[in-house]
């Protein structure tokens, strides 16, 4: 009986793999924002944020400033994420809602510190917020990169609404 001359399964599966890399590596290198491929990804977003002007504050920094009174949080999620759990006292300013015109702003100290947080630190809305209300003329922003789950980690109180 003669041989057959097919390749091996696992052969197909690794060419397979190794498309499947090559194309993600090419997705993600022509990503206007790409995601990092390893490491801290909380110090990456810190690091990003401080090169484009905006100042960085941990889960810790951000309970002190909400017990001395001194700064206004802004949810940057949507109303739904917000309406389940948030830092009392925020607003929810999404950076889609404001693009349309939607959120109202206009009653907002451009110099007033601002405190922009989102879901977590894989969440870019609080990037998009800041980047957007600094274009308006806003001069005191500052970002919590861990977002809504490093405040609870952190033991921040949370408000429902």
């Amino acid at each position: 009986m003669p041989r057959s001359h097919a390749s091996p399964w696992w052969l197909h599966v690794f060419i397979l793999l190794i498309i499947s890399v090559l194309a993600a590596w090419v997705v993600n290198v022509n990503r206007p924002n790409p995601l990092p491929w390893w490491g801290d990804f909380a110090t990456q977003k810190s690091e990003k944020t401080v090169q484009s002007g905006i100042a960085v504050l941990t889960p810790a920094q951000a309970i002190s400033t909400l017990k001395a009174g001194t700064s206004q949080f802004v949810d940057a999620r949507d109303p739904d994420e917000f309406s389940t759990g948030h830092i009392p006292g925020a607003l929810n300013i999404s950076a889609d809602s404001l693009a349309l015109g939607q959120a109202d702003i206009s009653g907002l100290a451009k110099d007033r510190p601002f405190i922009i947080y989102c879901g977590s630190v894989s969440c870019d809305k609080s990037d998009e917020l800041a980047k957007a209300l600094k274009s308006l003329g806003f001069t005191n922003l500052s970002i919590m990169p861990e977002g809504f789950e490093g405040w609870q980690a952190a033991g921040g109180p949370v408000e429902a609404k």
